[in-house]
């Protein structure tokens, strides 16, 4: 080992240990959980993370190459003639020899020390002026600033200390999901390996060594409407994380070893599609409920394998470079030396669309009209079924409508609970889920669905549409109505006690405030919810035979075995 790849790990492991004792004194109840059970289970004593951090800095100067070599010769046994297990479906060609032979050549490769140069500086730290601040105010209750700079820039800021040394940042760049079309549904299907072609100027390579030992993150996804690259990290490190997030919007890499990573995964992917009755159901359901809009839908295996960040940079570049920017920081930060942070990176970028497209002809996603029974078919265990069964709703547009749709979700998942596993006897928890879009206008589904042995399938399906009959027919008690509405109100109680549930109302505060709205006012329209309006949001919506219903059974057992429909639903 080279002493700059040691130097490189010690960082990492300095830097965990530091973080950790910056907020020592806001950990969470779970990680103190975590440290009884392990000295339950482990003998394992526990201490502060400044302890850690102290016996480690006092052992650090130990840990050389040498001594990292001499520890690993220590360790590990000669492979001359070595054990060699396969695990998987489907054996190579050549069998055992085969698995040997390849062995051999591996091991008599001649081996050659890599490249020993010490790792480059970030070359992503001037984007030009800073921007100018052009509007700042702040709300009054919630203490939520909001700034937009001249380039178009909104930036979201909300000190707290409910995590000392922590900062979670999240920026929206418009264009997301909306950007996938009927003609080319998969647009943006490789976004989330962007950071696997580094940046123009770095390597994935060179970037890791880089930023060792640095809170960093560089990770993009596309959300419906926006794509989203979320990271969390130190006061110190707030800066590089801002010059990051610029460099990956105005100077992505696109370097070919993301698109063999990509497609070695798509390859993975498709080999347990449907290894369990969970992941059939996940990718049959989309072009189920759709009636295979490619939007939704599942695509061929080859479809996948054909793209490529040519593809990606013509789909997304254009957003990258100019689409409308929301960036919001929640955590241990000052919020003037923040901005100025700001202003330095994404704020000098050129300027930007001021607000997101509407996409308003990409608006619609349609919910099947067929009715009749689906198989679905998986590769897993023979005795394992699941049932699901999905009805059309409505958007979010309506409030109250939707707080009536949540809180009858927790009815039905308590009722779903006791009928499967006091009646029935089966062990495992029902989902349920209720979902009113944002995106697509008119559109949500409610939905419920349990794991089953496959000779309970008839019974528990039977007894799942009698239990949503029986909510529609008549009121709930007052128990179970309390029982479903309690955790509903200790969640509006709890929401602002985390980074996390700031960042829910923060992320989108300008471009959004109906999410701050309906914050404040959620928790006393939720309790003001009766069991009669409970009972008629399932009369609404929950009619048996207006449900899909979806049988996910072993791919061995025969039409008989499916199960049939019963008399309703």
């Amino acid at each position: 080992f080279t002493p700059a790849e040691v130097a490189e790990q010690l960082a990492t492991l300095r830097t965990a240990m530091e973080v950790a004792a910056a907020g020592a004194e806001t950990r969470s109840n779970a990680s103190h959980v975590a440290a009884a059970m392990s000295l339950l289970a482990d003998e394992r004593i526990p201490t502060t993370p400044q302890s850690a951090l102290a016996r480690f800095d006092a052992f650090a100067p130990q840990i050389t190459p040498e001594a990292v070599m001499a520890a690993i010769r220590a360790e590990l046994v000669p492979l001359e003639n070595p054990l060699i297990r396969f695990q998987g479906r489907t054996p190579p060609a050549g069998g055992a020899a085969a698995l040997r032979a390849a062995w051999g050549a591996g091991m008599a490769v001649d081996l050659s020390p890599g490249d020993q140069d010490a790792p480059a500086s970030f070359a992503y730290t001037d984007f030009g002026p800073a921007g100018a601040v052009v509007a700042d105010t702040t709300t009054v209750d919630l203490g939520i600033r909001q700034v937009v700079f001249a380039n178009g820039l909104r930036l979201n800021l909300k000190p707290t200390r409910l995590q000392q040394g922590r900062v979670m940042v999240r920026l929206a760049v418009d264009g997301g999901q909306m950007l996938n079309t009927s003609e080319q549904p998969l647009a943006t299907a490789m976004v989330h390996v962007l950071p696997n072609g580094g940046l123009g100027r770095h390597s994935t390579d060179e970037l890791q060594s880089i930023l060792a030992g640095r809170s960093v993150e560089f990770a993009i996804g596309a959300a419906e409407e926006a794509f989203t690259l979320a990271a969390t990290t130190t006061p110190r490190d707030l800066e590089l994380q801002l010059q990051l997030l610029a460099a990956a919007l105005s100077d992505p890499g696109y370097r070919p070893e993301g698109e063999a990573q990509y497609r070695r995964n798509i390859a993975d992917f498709f080999a347990r599609r449907d290894a369990t009755p969970e992941a059939a159901l996940s990718n049959a359901l989309g072009a189920i409920l759709s009636d295979g809009d490619p939007r939704f839908s599942l695509q061929p295996q080859e479809a996948y394998r054909a793209l490529g960040f040519a593809e990606l940079r013509a789909a997304i570049g254009d957003r990258l470079a100019r689409g409308a920017l929301e960036l919001a920081l929640v955590g241990d930060f000052e919020a003037d030396r923040a901005i100025a942070l700001v202003a330095a990176t994404l704020g000098a970028l050129p300027a930007r669309e001021p607000d997101f497209r509407p996409y308003a002809d990409n608006r619609t996603r349609p919910f099947t009209a067929d009715r009749s029974l689906r198989i679905v078919r998986h590769a897993g265990a023979p005795d394992q079924a699941l049932i699901r069964l999905s009805w059309p709703t409505r958007d979010d547009e309506d409030f109250l409508e939707s707080l009536r749709l949540e809180l009858l979700e927790r009815v039905v998942r308590l009722a779903l609970t006791k009928e499967l596993r006091e009646e029935l006897g089966q062990t495992y928890s029902p989902g349920v889920s209720a979902t009113q879009s944002r995106t697509w206008s008119g559109y949500g589904q409610f939905a419920v669905a349990a794991s089953v042995e496959t000779a309970q399938v008839d019974a528990a399906r039977a007894a799942m549409l009698d239990t949503i009959r029986a909510l529609a027919a008549e009121p709930v008690d007052a128990d179970t109505l309390l029982r479903a509405r309690q955790p509903l109100l200790e969640g509006y109680d709890n929401a602002l006690k985390t980074n996390a549930g700031w960042m829910a109302l923060v992320q989108r505060a300008q471009t959004e405030p109906e999410r701050i709205e309906r914050f404040r006012a959620g928790k006393a329209a939720l309790a003001a919810i009766t069991a009669e309006e409970v009972q008629a949001t399932a009369a609404r919506y929950l009619q048996p035979d207006a449900a899909v219903a979806i049988l996910v059974l072993p791919q061995h057992s025969g039409p008989q075995e499916a199960a049939s429909p019963p008399a309703t639903g």
